[in-house]
């Protein structure tokens, strides 16, 4: 064993652990939805660091790999979200959600985007990420609200008639939100009462778009798959990155 007596070694917390991420998106060139002004997106979210001790005790408060993904395919196919009423899963930060409103805003009157979590603290820095990316004086900020949401049958249709006046969503997103298997029932029986089914006011069905990246917890993307299907719903594998572990 190495003894060294006159060696000190001093543990600090760091005393800000939070930190201001910035991304900036294209619009694809096929785009001509939107104006000039309109082709880059410039986004900015705070949270906490991924190497912060915080990050242990809610996994809400910063940004995962899944995410970045996720914002890529919205970029790729912005198309599937005009007017559309929109909204997130396990938003945490709420980047991808946000993505959603600033890129249907200026172009797609009749979006509407809710971003929701079920930590409360999470919440707090998801509003505060929302009053950060609203656009300056004059721009059309189109139809954004923050909500708490937690997964199961009984309280999604508490929020489905509180929150959103019995209107099921057209398309649902969500990235990063799976770390147990005890919470994936939970996740589908969310997904099958705020998602639109087919001949639900005469229109077609609704979409969930998830992006799920590999842990090192108990959980496979073939069991959250198999519950889907246990739960009615079809699904098909648009990107893969075996190497990464994203799906």
């Amino acid at each position: 064993n190495y003894y060294a007596p006159d060696t000190l070694v001093l543990f600090y917390r760091d005393p800000d652990p939070f930190e201001i991420f910035s991304f900036r998106f294209e619009r694809p060139d096929k785009d001509t939805l939107c104006g000039d002004e309109d082709k880059v997106i410039d986004i900015k979210i705070r949270g906490f660091k991924k190497d912060a001790d915080e990050v242990w005790q809610s996994t809400g408060l910063t940004l995962w790999r899944a995410s970045d993904y996720l914002c890529r395919y919205q970029m790729e196919n912005v198309r599937l979200f005009q007017n559309k009423r929109i909204l997130e899963l396990g938003a945490g930060l709420g980047l991808n959600g946000i993505l959603a409103w600033r890129s249907t805003a200026a172009s797609s009157p009749g979006a509407e985007v809710c971003i929701t979590d079920g930590d409360s603290d999470a919440l707090v820095h998801l509003r505060e990420n929302v009053e950060r990316n609203r656009p300056s004086e004059g721009g059309d900020a189109g139809k954004i609200s923050c909500h708490q949401l937690i997964w199961g049958k009984e309280s999604s249709e508490h929020f489905l008639a509180r929150v959103a006046s019995d209107r099921k969503y057209d398309v649902l997103l969500a990235s990063d939100i799976i770390y147990a298997a005890v919470i994936v029932e939970p996740l589908w029986e969310t997904v099958r009462t705020l998602l639109k089914k087919p001949g639900d006011g005469g229109e077609e069905g609704g979409v969930f778009v998830m992006a799920y990246a590999r842990r090192k917890v108990p959980v496979s993307i073939e069991l959250v798959l198999e519950t889907a299907v246990e739960n009615g719903f079809v699904y098909e594998l648009v990107k893969e990155d075996k190497e990464e572990g994203i799906w």
